[in-house]
Order: structure tokens, then sequence, then C-alpha cells
């Protein structure tokens, strides 16, 4: 069962919002935009995560006047403002805002565990030749949560707790 916006910000699952009454959406709540990096080094993944590297990422900066950034077309890392506490009979689904892929742009995220607490972040692809400009704190994507049937022991990775989506194990540049 999807619970509904309203029942996400009441149960304050969604945290750090901007405007909740803005945010809030029947099926979900907006995420909005805190920083774009790019990646500056390869990452290595494994199976059992032995072996595991985060890539490093760069910030890049948003202009100082008008708080906005310009994105040529590739893929970029996203931090979204807000951060979540997912309980542990549900998950979390990441979707791009319609405004955003009728304009060439994807974001995709994985599924978001039971238990998971932390900050929210994305991949955005950049389709469009032209680009595209985005305001810092702009609505991105939207955040869903699905009831599962039954409560599980819930999410224990290195992602847990962390304050930007490169995690805990991760190092952000300038």
């Amino acid at each position: 069962m999807i619970i509904s916006g309203l029942e996400i910000v009441n149960r304050q699952l969604v945290r750090n919002l901007r405007h909740a009454s803005e945010q809030q959406q029947p099926c979900g709540v907006d995420l909005t935009l805190r920083q774009v990096s790019h990646w500056t080094s390869a990452a290595i993944i494994d199976f059992d995560n032995s072996k595991r590297e985060a890539a490093k990422v760069s910030s890049l900066l948003f202009d100082n006047t008008s708080h906005k950034i310009v994105l040529p077309p590739g893929a970029y890392l996203v931090d979204f403002n807000e951060t979540v506490q997912i309980p542990l009979n549900c998950i979390a689904s990441i979707f791009p805002r319609s405004s955003l892929w009728r304009s060439g742009v994807g974001v995709y995220a994985g599924v978001v565990d039971a238990g998971y607490e932390g900050a929210m972040g994305a991949l955005m692809e950049v389709k469009n030749p032209h680009g595209v400009v985005l305001h810092k704190n702009a609505k991105l994507a939207q955040i869903v949560f699905d009831e599962m049937g039954q409560t599980v022991e819930g999410y224990k990775g290195i992602y847990q707790f962390s304050t930007s989506s490169v995690g805990c194990d991760g190092t952000e540049k300038a």
C-alpha cells in the first residue's frame, strides 16, 4: 500500500523539508536540490564489499548571484536537502518529477531499504543536447513510500546515517 504524501509529512518520514505544504503530493513528497557533483575517480564494486571503493566526487558550484547552475549533457550526482527515516515495514522509491523528464533530464536511484536513515541522493542524467539550468532548491524528484506486509530487521549498510550521497566512506572535495 502506498503511503499518502500527507501521512509521510505527518509521520516525519521525510525531514528537512523546505516547505511541507508545497512539497507534499498526493502519493509522495518532492525532494529538492541541495548540491550537484561530478565524479573524479572510478569506483570499485564487488560481491562482498571487501574491495569496495566509493568513487570520489567534486561539488559543482551554484552561481553566487542567481543561485543557479548550468549543466551540459552528462551524468551528475545530486544530493537532496531532505533526509529520510524509513520505517521497518516500508521501502521507498524515487521518481523524477515530470517537468524534469519533459526537459530531457532523468533521475535514477535504487530502492531505499526499510530501516535506512540519512541523506538522499540520486544519479541525474542530462540528455537534452542543450543542457539544463537548475536553481538551488529546485524540486527534482518525488519519494514514494510503500508499506510491506511485515516488519523486517532493516538496513545496516555503510550508508546508514550518512550526511551526503557519497556515504560514510566517500569524501567530498570542492
